[in-house]
């Protein structure tokens, strides 16, 4: 009975063990998602996003009417000499005045540069959510990279300790056959020299690994444990010319620049408009009291209509200027579209280059493990010497070091493929994250401006004249 019990504590043992590992171990996704949550540079870009939303509220001002207030006080004195009177006493009056007032303005003409002037800052947001879904992609293939990079060093440490282990059972075979006789202290030196550099190795795949959990604890805001090596590859286009036709339409770098293009277009019309005549509603009204008087009452409304006949030329430099910005953004779509399209093809190419790597290697492993046996077992027997099993192992060590290298350039070409196609986003792989959604801060100022002036006839008026 007792070791029944005591049997039944130990598998307890080993399964709280176990859902504690597999509690603390992080998989791909969970990298993703805390480079997701945990990324300064996204929270800084976001906050940039934010003041852009406001340049939109900014403009759209222009559009509404322009109340302020003004008050004034001052207290005048006034005094006579009466020493001439023969009584040598002087008499003074501080009189006391203020007014307070309001003043209005409404441009009801401006040949639209303010409702353009709004548009070209909504077309400049919508880019700018587009630059931030672009670093989104940079942020997760960081974070990929990171997490790559410490399961190749991890598996390049054990494979160099397995190789020490076995360097060093050779070393003792090849003193304890020297003890016999059979072999010379040239083979005991070789072994030595072989142990030494796996020494070195295996010091350096160490510092390695200390370097590539240093860039994910940068990359993904915590510190690797028990990393998961992913079971499967994520879904991809199938050629490079699906992922093409996806990038074309999706990617976020493009359509950042097919709204700077509009942007750039709302702003040559702008300029131009700038140039035509301006025409503003103006009205005050104030109440002014004094000391030796009774209230006041006064009130104006006025229309004034303006224009510039002659500015030294720099309206139709700043057209020139919109333009030839225009020109530039046109031209930057079509090279990005040619930088986009060979980062398609160079990652398929690589992603083909370590697939076939990959299936070569393993059969290179296969006969290398062979022949090392084979070596081994011959050496056993004298018909081999210390150097040709050292060889033999040293084969086997490269073709698994190789083959570490290829399977994880194998994931990272194939998030590359993800990434050049515009696909390497939080939505399209579906990660488990509160997703920032750049709506909800831009609905929020927008519902805090003043609705009674936005949906009034009057400013609806203007607006037509405005698009006239």
């Amino acid at each position: 009975m007792k070791a029944n019990l005591k049997f039944s504590v130990v598998i307890v043992t080993i399964l709280f063990h176990s859902m504690v590992s597999s509690l603390s171990a992080q998989s791909l996704s969970d990298a993703l998602v805390n480079s997701y949550n945990n990324s300064g540079l996204l929270e800084q870009n976001r906050a940039l996003l934010r003041a852009a939303d406001e340049n939109t509220i900014i403009a759209s001002s222009a559009l509404l009417p322009i109340v302020s207030w003004a008050a004034n006080f001052s207290g005048n004195w006034s005094g006579t000499d009466m020493v001439g009177s023969g009584t040598g006493v002087s008499s003074s009056d501080l009189v006391w005045q203020g007014s307070v007032g309001l003043n209005s303005s409404l441009t009801i003409f401006d040949g639209g540069t303010n409702r353009l002037a709004t548009d070209v800052t909504k077309q400049n947001v919508l880019a700018t959510r587009q630059g931030l879904i672009s670093l989104e992609q940079k942020v997760i293939s960081s974070a990929v990279s990171a997490f790559m990079g410490v399961l190749e060093g991890t598996e390049t440490v054990r494979l160099r300790e397995k190789n020490y282990s076995v360097i060093e059972e050779q070393l003792r075979a090849a003193r304890d056959r020297y003890e016999v006789g059979e072999i010379t202290r040239t083979d005991v030196a070789l072994a030595e020299a072989r142990l030494a550099s796996s020494s070195s190795a295996l010091s350096a795949a160490k510092g390695l690994l200390v370097r590539a959990e240093a860039v994910f604890k940068n990359s993904v805001g915590v510190v690797p444990v028990d990393l998961i090596a992913p079971k499967e590859m994520p879904a991809l286009p199938k050629t490079s010319s699906e992922a093409l036709l996806i990038a074309s339409s999706s990617h976020p770098e493009l359509r950042q620049l097919q709204y700077q293009i509009k942007a750039s277009e709302l702003t040559v019309k702008r300029v131009k408009a700038s140039s035509k005549a301006k025409m503003l509603l103006n009205s005050d009204i104030g109440i002014s009291d004094s000391d030796v008087g009774s209230d006041t009452l006064q009130a104006s409304i006025g229309l004034s209509v303006s224009g510039t006949i002659y500015q030294g030329g720099s309206i139709k430099a700043k057209e020139r200027q919109a333009l030839a910005n225009l020109q530039a953004v046109r031209s930057a779509i079509h090279v990005q579209l040619n930088s986009i399209e060979q980062s398609i093809s160079s990652s398929f190419a690589m992603l083909e280059v370590a697939k076939t790597s990959r299936a070569a290697l393993e059969k290179q492993i296969e006969a290398a493990e062979v022949a090392f046996n084979g070596v081994k077992e011959e050496a056993s027997l004298g018909a081999r010497t210390t150097l040709d099993v050292l060889n033999a192992e040293q084969e086997l060590l490269d073709a698994k070091s190789q083959f570490i290298n290829a399977i994880y350039d194998e994931y990272l070409a194939a998030y590359d493929v993800l990434s050049a196609s515009g696909l390497l986003t939080v939505d399209n792989l579906n990660l488990s994250v509160v997703r920032y959604d750049p709506e909800e801060y831009y609905k929020s100022i927008v519902n805090n401006q003043d609705k009674s002036f936005q949906n009034s006839k009057i400013l609806n008026l203007l607006k037509e004249l405005n698009e006239k």
